[in-house]
């Protein structure tokens, strides 16, 4: 762990303690908590400072005087010099001390003046948080020819020939980052990047807001959102100038400013944001400003072109090559003192295909259970399916280190105190939890002095660990909200409101003065809901933000998917027409198939489907939904060449793994059925892992083996799906558990009573006839939205044979039931469909 060094005076004791104590004790070492009475003192000074990243010297006419420091301060210049101490600052608690009172050395680093703890402990913080987010890099190897190619971008041999931006483009976890920070110290003179995420809903007054909150923060919490008002009130020129101004200041500070693609930089077809466009644009009025974009693919060039705008010099970074990864699992081992044999690195290099960030993952899976236990245990060999998720679930991490990362991961970032009273922990387990989860590059700092979780972390923690609950998104809300009522640290406060707001509105409480919204945040909001299957709350925070911005394209996209979800077709329909006006024809298109899929009317879903591909709509998402069309009409070949596009494009997909097991089922492969179990567990959650298995033995005919596993995934999950509870339902049904089945049949009515009412419907009429009352079930029958589907064909044959054998009925009323029955037998022609729960599950 990265620590610093405190050189003082014993007269100024009483200060430094309470400055190690903001800091926090685990990433301060100080005499009187680190050297041993009756040692030699000198020699533990030396080791302290041999182990020290960082030097703090409180300068005071006291601490001039004193030898011991005296001895310190010789002994961290020659630390300094060696490489292991790297940043130094100099607290200055007297403002009479002039420069030539000081060794020359320390004039020339970073100096502070203050008397107040607070202020001197947020500095020294971020000097090791800037530490802390050097280390958690990987060491770097290659790249010579990415790097060559933006050193041409920057300083291009021809004159006017340069570019003041750079477009860096790869998938997450390749190494842009890591790439661009070397090329901008070695070549352009800034010592690191400052990422600015550009998210869905942003406009050039969230991007000036931001930037302010990070160049220069309010000291209070009522500044700050003060700030954010007023700028968020600028026009768009207004907004674009402060913009500008604040890049400028940044590069001042030695820093690139960078904007990183979260969702709101590029759209579906590759288009930067006009405002992006526009900043990108006036950036000739600014010599001084060098910037870069990071995205996950090249942008189109059109609207330069349209612009008379340069085109964006763009470098793209592949996974690393075997040699070069061989070398960096090498340089990594030595530097943790880990011994590997030849072997063991070959099978790290395969494992982590190509992605530097994986083999700090594989080494600490060596480190708990050494090279022999990782490689016989299959565990690199699963890990290469998701080494994040294989990380998670293979190494050992305790309660409160889970708890910690389950609730960072939906809400962050968050300051180290809110952290510990949401999580209800004593000082010392915090920081040594604290501590590992940083060491193991899944916590980090953020540039303005707080810590989240690691961006690509996020998913895999939630898959594992489970959703964040009510009842911590209630602790956080508070405390992050008494703290913003008191505290005066003058730091990146508009993250800290925005992350209030959002656990604020998913405990279901009221929101105070001191949570703050962006636009973009009502649009992510509305996609968690999405994705957790509530619906109407997606819905509801989808119309929030488009009523303020009709504009955001991804409001609209999450707004139509969930009336689809819904069975609110004509209002999607309504919103898909929008698209169409506003020249998004491809998502229309995509968007027109989701919901003829979800009508069950796969043949025009694919029709839809097929024309947004005709438009340009790439991706993997289009393959998995035209695949699982294919599957439901019974058409196998092309539903396996649609999945198998989809797979090339993200072999890791949950989604499409599921789809494939499905596809395996459908061709009665149970052997290739339940080898994908075994690779679906590594990258999906427990609950759908036992659902989905649930669901093989189902349709393989082991209903007793399906309803184990049915109760399994209900049991595990933290917030249980639809398709899950219906599962569980139909396999309780099946195997005679039928109080069982009446019990959850209610709790999904309850909670999802405004959704798939044909399935819901269907069971409860199975549940009649498994309760002997064919009459209700065949009133059941008669609320079908799609009465003619085979299913509920067979359903009301079912209760009509029921109704025939077991009622005396006039003899009107026998003919008129038998001629239904005789009919319903013959639309069926002796097929016997059951529930398709997969149909509408997953996907989407």
């Amino acid at each position: 762990m990265i620590k610093a060094f405190f050189s003082y005076s014993t007269q100024d004791a009483a200060f430094v303690r309470e400055v190690a104590s903001e800091v926090g004790r685990a990433f301060a070492t100080i005499d009187y908590r680190s050297f041993h009475a009756g040692g030699d003192i000198l020699d533990s000074i030396d080791e302290a400072l041999k182990e020290s990243a960082a030097f703090v010297f409180f300068l005071s006419k006291a601490a001039l005087a004193s030898p011991w420091v005296g001895h310190e301060i010789r002994e961290a210049r020659f630390q300094a010099a060696m490489g292991r101490i790297k940043n130094v600052l100099v607290v200055r608690l007297d403002r009479d001390i002039a420069p030539g009172d000081l060794p020359e050395w320390l004039n020339r680093t970073k100096h502070i003046t203050t008397i107040a703890a607070k202020p001197a402990a947020r500095r020294i913080r971020t000097l090791i948080d800037d530490l802390v987010r050097q280390g958690q890099s990987p060491r770097f190897v290659g790249r010579a020819a990415e790097i060559a190619a933006l050193q041409d971008v920057y300083s291009a041999p021809e004159p006017g020939a340069e570019s003041q931006v750079a477009c860096v483009t790869g998938l997450p976890r390749i190494g842009r980052r890591a790439t661009l920070t070397k090329m901008v110290r070695e070549s352009l003179d800034l010592e690191t990047l400052l990422v600015i995420d550009v998210e869905p809903g942003d406009t050039v007054q969230a991007l000036a807001a931001k930037l302010s909150a990070l160049v220069d923060p309010s000291e209070t919490s009522e500044g700050s959102l003060q700030m954010t008002r007023e700028i968020t009130a600028l026009n768009d020129a207004q907004a674009l100038a402060h913009a500008l101004a604040k890049f400028q200041e940044i590069c001042q500070y030695h820093q690139m400013p960078v904007l990183h693609d979260a969702g709101g930089l590029l759209d579906n077809d590759g288009d930067i944001a006009p405002y992006i466009l526009d900043l990108i644009e006036s950036l000739s009025q600014y010599p001084d400003i060098v910037t870069a974009l990071l995205t996950n693919r090249r942008p189109s060039p059109d609207h330069f072109i349209a612009r008379g705008m340069r085109q964006l010099g763009v470098v793209h970074l592949r996974p690393l090559e075997d040699a070069d990864i061989s070398r960096l699992v090498g340089l990594t081992a030595k530097a943790r003192q880990i011994t590997l044999a030849p072997a063991t690195v070959r099978e790290i290099t395969a494992a982590v295909r190509g992605y530097p960030p994986s083999v700090t993952f594989a080494l600490e899976l060596i480190t708990a259970y050494g090279p022999d236990l990782g490689i016989r245990g299959r565990m690199l060999s699963d890990f290469s399916a998701s080494p994040l998720t294989s990380y998670l679930k293979q190494n050992k991490f305790s309660n409160l280190e889970q708890k910690i990362l389950r609730v960072m991961a939906a809400n962050s970032p968050l300051p180290l105190s809110v952290l510990q009273e949401a999580t209800s922990t004593s000082d010392d387990d915090i920081e040594k939890a604290l501590v590992h989860l940083i060491d193991v590059s899944l916590i980090v700092p953020t540039p303005g002095g707080w810590y989240e979780v690691s961006g690509p972390a996020v998913d895999a923690i939630r898959r594992e660990f489970g959703a964040c609950t009510k009842a911590e998104y209630r602790a956080v809300a508070s405390r992050l909200d008494e703290f913003l009522a008191r505290s005066e640290d003058g730091t990146d406060y508009l993250a800290l409101q925005r992350t209030l707001f959002r656990a604020m509105d998913k405990a279901g409480q009221q929101s105070t003065p001191r949570a703050y919204a962006l636009l973009t945040d009502r649009v992510k909001l509305a996609e968690q809901y999405y994705h957790e299957q509530e619906y109407h709350r997606a819905v509801d925070m989808a119309t929030d933000a488009l009523d303020a911005d009709p504009g955001i394209h991804q409001a609209r996209t999450t707004l139509i998917r969930a009336h689809v979800k819904l069975g609110e077709f004509t209002e999607a329909g309504d919103h898909i027409a929008e698209l169409k006006k506003r020249g998004q024809v491809r998502d229309a298109f995509f968007l027109t198939g989701f919901l003829e899929r979800h009508r069950g009317e796969y043949r025009e879903a694919l029709r839809h489907y097929q024309k947004a591909l005709d438009s340009g709509r790439g991706g993997m998402a289009i393959h998995r939904e035209m695949a699982d069309c294919c599957l439901r009409l019974g058409d196998l070949p092309r539903a396996n060449e649609h999945i198998s596009r989809a797979e090339e494009k993200q072999p890791d997909n949950r989604y499409v793994v599921d789809l494939k097991i499905q596809i395996a089922c459908k061709l009665s492969d149970r052997d290739t059925a339940l080898s994908l179990l075994v690779r679906l567990a590594a990258i999906d959650r427990p609950e759908m892992v036992s659902h989905r298995t649930s669901r093989v033995e189902y349709l393989f005919g082991n209903t007793e083996t399906a309803y184990e596993f049915a109760q399994k995934a209900v049991e595990k999950s933290d917030n249980v799906r639809f398709e899950v509870l219906a599962n569980y339902v139909l396999c309780a049904l099946r195997t005679s558990h039928v109080d069982e089945a009446s019990t959850a049949l209610d709790q999904l009515d309850r909670k999802f009573g405004r959704q798939r009412r044909d399935i819901r419907t269907g069971l409860r009429a199975r549940l009649s006839i498994a309760e002997q009352d064919y009459q209700t079930a065949y009133a059941y029958t008669e609320q079908f939205v799609s009465p003619e589907r085979p299913v509920h064909l067979l359903i009301r044959r079912d209760a009509l044979r029921g109704i025939l054998d077991r009622n005396a009925l006039a003899p009107q009323r026998r003919a008129d039931l038998k001629a239904e029955l005789k009919r319903c037998e013959d639309r069926l022609a002796g097929r016997e469909e059951d529930f398709d729960l997969d149909a509408l599950g997953n996907l989407g």
